[in-house]
């Protein structure tokens, strides 16, 4: 593609975009020498590969089994909770040379590179686990777990107790898409001991979602758990995975209500839980026997605004907890010893923040960590020793390093980008680097615009991130219009030294047409640290507003950008901050396009909301604040408000309220409804015809 040619909108619905066809899902294997993942080396349906760290070569194992069965239901779920748009294979789970694929709602098993064979018995098993040996499936079938013979489909029950509302095994809604939890079961390293989940969620309501647009009409209804209205209750039971008791001993863990975030094993006798209170101020890892016995409380901690979920937590023979905290700061690594002592490493002031526990060298005493750098644009690869707090880069060239190892650490690849360089894909292990996929793509080939950074300060002095896309040449009279592409709510992060930024290419296609665009991180977004992100505590969208108009002006006293011709554009919280810019701001923003928004924090999940919100019975002043329904009557420039009718996540009702509300305050606006779309678009003609409404709206309004 040159300069010369304009992009088209199949160009921007285009998938995947120029340099993003690159593996995922990466798998060492025992022995270190073959690397597993993912990848499409065309189309869109992954497929599983193999790369020999000896002779230097890449193998298709193979594709996707030939079914005619449809995607499940927890698939499509488990696919939407993931953000994944990829088609194929979606996941695999290795044991040496044994392979197992769940796809369509059915297992299949490949040995020694053989092509994949169906699993006897294994239809309708859920978040399957792979035996050490290779010989059994773990997994969870119609709400019971249950124990699979690879060679005779024999089921042996684990569980029986389900019943409609109540499942074992299974991660409930507001774990997946909240609390970073996908699963409900823990074997223990031995395999003789099991953990099981119980969710019942019987108490609360159904909430209805009409498929209108089916061949007859039918409902699908969730359960779910909106602010300030009962949980999911889910209690954690052990058992011998041997033997034909089914019973489970249950947990103790208090009488206050609390989220179960992890479970991690420490030796074949202990593990240990972790919760957060409902409120989210307390988060404790608590120490259990085989037996379930409690055995008392490893660590705790709390906070008066709200406690992040600490990622991948491991234990060693010679530590008790490896995890990571924020209770001082930016996130640390947290080093609990078998007495409750806790250290968080690195010392000191630095201005990186971890991220997440990567792998852990036991006989080196080292640990390896995802780490931000650069006030967040950047990432890297950080080993830290346990023993004396140093810590080495590991990963020094400027950019986007997002690193996969294996468990200990003696095998690495690192998957490096920036804004002018597509993904490149290197081993570092074995004393060598070397590039094993280089998706080269040139951004001037492709006709691309390189992004700018900008930096302006906040009104409190706090300095905020921000990106800019410009078009070639001089700006006409009044200068270039400008469209904001905004997200602003906590948990994301949009601007990065990284080739995703380069590919956005509706800011492409937009630059193209002479209009710049910005993305600018708000107080309040992610990665930035607790003093960052806190500003948003108990209300939304003042800070996060004001955060964005600071960004507008600070751009038109140093480019030449029009005032008269800003619009802003956004999707769920981004949704949020469309609306909520053109009813509060009116005299800066003349036209938004709003996509699937939150209008009432009210009609949204316990997890999310109440972490920042509280409950409506303890904060109604900011839930209040916070709603867009009753400031309809606000609007003054041209909205365009688009959504899906069955998003499980933001429901429909959120755009059904406001459009009552626009219509009753006598207000003018567009309306794109997508009947089959959930939160996360999907579809090459629905996002297609989405993605043309929302750029023409810009060239026809703005």
């Amino acid at each position: 593609m040159s300069k010369t040619r304009k992009l088209e909108i199949n160009d921007v619905t285009a998938f995947p975009l120029p340099g993003a066809r690159v593996p995922t899902n990466f798998c060492f294997s025992e022995d270190k020498k073959s690397l597993y993942y993912l990848y499409a080396a065309e189309g869109t349906e992954r497929a599983l590969w193999r790369y020999d760290v000896d002779t230097n070569s890449h193998e298709k194992l193979f594709g996707p089994p030939q079914s005619t069965a449809e995607e499940t239901f927890d698939e499509e779920m488990r696919r939407q909770r993931a953000r994944q748009h990829w088609g194929g294979i979606s996941a695999f789970d290795l044991r040496e040379n044994v392979i197992l694929v769940p796809y369509r709602g059915r297992l299949y098993l490949s040995r020694a590179g053989e092509p994949l064979l169906l699993v006897p018995g294994s239809e309708g098993i859920e978040s399957p686990w792979l035996s050490q040996d290779g010989r059994m499936v773990f997994g969870v079938f119609e709400g019971n777990v249950v124990r699979l013979s690879i060679e005779t489909g024999e089921r042996h029950w684990l569980t029986t107790e389900a019943q409609a509302g109540v499942s074992y095994g299974l991660a409930e809604y507001i774990a997946q898409e909240e609390l970073g939890r996908d699963r409900g079961y823990w074997l223990s390293p031995d395999e003789q001991w099991i953990i099981i989940a119980e969710a019942d969620e019987r108490h609360i309501p159904t909430f209805p979602i009409v498929h209108q647009q089916a061949q007859g009409v039918f409902l699908e209804e969730h359960r779910y758990p909106f602010v300030g209205k009962p949980n999911v209750r889910v209690r954690l039971g052990v058992r011998p995975v041997q033997g034909e008791d089914q019973s489970l001993t249950w947990l103790d863990w208090g009488s206050d209500e609390r989220y179960l975030l992890d479970v991690v094993w420490s030796s074949r006798e202990r593990f240990l839980v972790l919760t957060l209170s409902r409120d989210q101020k307390h988060l404790a890892w608590d120490g259990y026997d085989d037996k379930g016995t409690w055995q008392g409380r490893l660590y705790e901690e709390t906070s008066p605004f709200w406690i992040e979920r600490p990622g991948k937590s491991v234990t060693t023979k010679d530590y008790a907890l490896i995890s990571t905290s924020e209770r001082n700061g930016l996130r640390r690594l947290l080093v609990v010893d078998s007495r409750g002592e806790a250290r968080l490493l690195p010392e000191g002031s630095l201005e990186w923040a971890v991220l997440m526990v990567l792998a852990v060298d036991e006989a080196s005493h080292q640990v390896y960590v995802w780490a931000t750098r650069n006030r967040a644009l950047e990432r890297m690869l950080v080993r830290i020793d346990l023993e004396t707090g140093t810590w080495t880069d590991l990963t020094p060239q400027p950019g986007w390093h997002r690193p996969f190892l294996s468990d200990d650490g003696s095998a690495a690849i690192d998957m490096w980008s920036t804004r002018e360089r597509s993904p490149e894909i290197r081993l570092t292990s074995f004393n060598e680097s070397r590039v094993i996929h280089q998706s080269a793509t040139d951004h001037r080939e492709q006709g691309l615009t390189l992004p700018e950074f900008f930096t302006v300060a906040a009104d409190d002095g706090t300095l905020l991130n921000g990106l800019l896309y410009l078009p070639d040449g001089v700006a006409g009279t009044g200068g270039w219009p400008l469209v904001v592409s905004v997200y602003g709510g906590p948990s994301a992060q949009l601007v990065m030294e990284n080739w995703a930024e380069t590919i956005d290419m509706q800011a492409q296609y937009l630059v193209q047409r002479g209009f710049a665009v910005m993305q600018l991180d708000n107080r309040g977004s992610a990665n930035r640290g607790p003093d960052f992100e806190h500003h948003i505590f108990g209300h939304f969208g003042d800070v996060e507003l004001a955060d964005q108009i600071r960004g507008v002006r600070y751009l038109s006293q140093h480019w030449a950008i029009n005032l008269r011709r800003v619009g802003i554009f956004g999707w769920s919280f981004g949704g949020f901050m469309t609306l909520r810019a053109l009813f509060m701001a009116p005299h800066i923003f003349r036209v938004g396009v709003a996509g699937a928004p939150v209008t009432d924090s009210r009609w949204y999940d316990t997890a999310y909301t109440e972490r920042y919100l509280g409950t409506d019975e303890n904060n109604h002043t900011g839930y209040e604040s916070s709603g867009l329904i009753d400031k309809a009557g606000r609007l003054r420039g041209k909205l365009l408000l688009i959504h899906g009718m069955v998003d499980e996540n933001v429901h429909f009702r959120h755009s059904a309220a406001l459009i009552d509300a626009l219509i009753g305050a006598d207000k003018d606006f567009d309306l794109v409804v997508l009947p089959s779309s959930r939160h996360m678009v999907t579809g090459p003609e629905i996002e297609h015809y989405r993605t043309r409404k929302i750029l023409q709206y810009f060239e026809q309004h703005l």
